[in-house]
């Protein structure tokens, strides 16, 4: 198995939200009344893959999470993900950059 250095760069914080997300999934799927298995078939996706995913494992691709999230209907709130008008940090550094010039 190829070696996952890039694991040592996320946060704590990271990996919290990533952790809430994982749970909104799982509760979503359950106000659904999906099982695990009704949802990776539906995913088209293997049981385990899906489980990895309710458990907020690093390994599972941001391909299967958006098959989840497409498939509960959640993907509405992916638009606002790095959204320039919310990158607060983003635009103090752009405007930075532009008083430097």
């Amino acid at each position: 198995m190829a070696e996952k250095r890039f694991l040592a760069a996320i946060s704590v914080d990271a990996l919290e939200d990533y952790q809430t997300l994982a749970f909104n999934i799982q509760e979503a799927r359950k106000s659904r009344g999906f099982s695990q298995r009704e949802m990776a078939e539906r995913c088209l996706m293997s049981l385990a893959t899906y489980q990895a995913i309710e458990q907020a494992s690093t390994t599972v691709s941001m391909g299967a999470i958006l098959a989840v999230l497409d498939t509960l209907e959640l993907t509405a709130a992916l638009r606002e993900v790095a959204a320039p008008h919310l990158d607060v940090d983003g635009r103090r550094l752009r405007a930075a950059r532009r008083v430097r010039r």
